[in-house]
């Protein structure tokens, strides 16, 4: 661990060490994986022929990326689970609500996927001025901050025009019907996102009396593991369901299963 961290091949056996004090959690999160990753392949984006070529619904061809980008996300925080890397676990399962919130915004309202598309271009103005600021101060005299300038200007006509405003995580979770999930797990992982002063203190060891520091901690951890594994799941699920119902494919036995699993874990605990 002191000379490589994380990367420390010690650290292999530590996956072996959770399944056997979270057996229950570990095995179902594994299960869960295994069934949401074969549900990609059972995806069949609909395309409709018309007089102007062929039309790809964005309800369906959205949510099927942010499906992808959820799964393939909520593998990356049982990679860094498994590891004890806690603190990026917790990141990671930010990132998943990101694109869960706007995955089932779709899935509850019809064509909002075309407003997020449009709501992108508030995003894109925002990305021209930082570059213009950036080789304003970088290089004052550079000829190629005119051009930048000129899409920036093309940009803001847009927005202005088709009154374009920014759609946020909150409101995607809002449109969601998720709000409760944005107001508690979801917000209190942002303090590990931004690493607030917060969660930087748990990196403190204190003594017995909660008074002294007595050493920094960046080590393994799985205390928090089952907590964490859960919640994680319970996203995976909801995005199940919401893929599920926009591409009818029928999940509702392994949803109803896999819930009763889980009430079961956070009820005695794993």
């Amino acid at each position: 661990m002191e000379e490589s961290g994380f990367l420390s091949e010690t650290l292999d056996n530590f996956k072996d060490q959770l399944r056997t004090n979270y057996r229950r959690h570990y095995d179902a999160a594994i299960v869960v994986n295994t069934y949401a990753q074969k549900l990609q392949y059972k995806i069949e984006i609909p395309k409709y022929h018309t007089e102007a070529g062929v039309h790809i619904d964005t309800d369906h061809l959205l949510s099927s990326i942010l499906y992808s980008r959820t799964i393939s996300s909520y593998q990356a925080f049982i990679l860094l689970i498994q590891r004890g890397m806690q603190q990026q676990a917790r990141v990671m399962l930010r990132c998943i609500f990101e694109t869960l919130f706007a995955l089932v915004a779709i899935q509850k309202n019809k064509n909002y996927s075309k407003r997020l598309i449009e709501a992108d271009e508030c995003d894109r103005l925002k990305a021209f001025n930082k570059i213009i600021r950036y080789r304003t101060r970088q290089s004052p005299d550079d000829n190629s901050i005119n051009e930048v300038k000129e899409l920036a200007a093309a940009s803001k006509k847009i927005v202005e025009e088709k009154k374009l405003h920014k759609i946020g995580v909150e409101d995607n979770a809002d449109k969601a019907g998720l709000l409760d999930w944005y107001d508690t797990a979801y917000s209190l992982l942002s303090g590990t996102v931004h690493s607030s002063i917060r969660s930087l203190q748990e990196a403190l060891v204190l003594d017995d009396k909660g008074e002294d520091i007595v050493s920094l901690k960046n080590e393994p951890e799985m205390d928090d593991f089952a907590h964490l594994t859960a919640t994680a799941i319970e996203a995976v699920l909801f995005a199940v369901m919401a893929i599920g119902e926009i591409f009818q494919i029928d999940i509702e036995e392994f949803v109803d299963k896999t819930h009763s699993q889980l009430k079961d874990l956070v009820e005695d605990g794993g």
